[in-house]
């Protein structure tokens, strides 16, 4: 008897599993999906979802990328009135 989860084909979750995974809902992880920021495999009605691709998500930066400060000393509208 062969095994359906086999060493060849990969950990697939549920959306519902997913979204336990990231603590988020259902429909946050089917909008993720739209947006390509998930990567997901439609098998008939239902989107799953590679455990590596959650994994994957969960460990990329969040928020927006660090932008230092400008150093360059320009007067602002305060300083223009005197």
């Amino acid at each position: 008897m062969t095994d359906l989860a086999s060493k060849d084909s990969p950990d697939l979750l549920s959306v519902a599993q997913t979204a336990l995974l990231l603590c988020v809902t259902r429909q946050r992880v089917h909008d993720l999906i739209k947006k390509g920021q998930i990567v997901a495999r439609k098998l008939g009605r239902y989107y799953y979802i590679e455990a590596a691709e959650v994994e994957r998500y969960k460990n990329q930066p969040m928020g927006k990328p660090y932008q230092p400060r400008s150093t360059t000393s320009e007067p602002n509208s305060i300083d223009k009135g005197q």
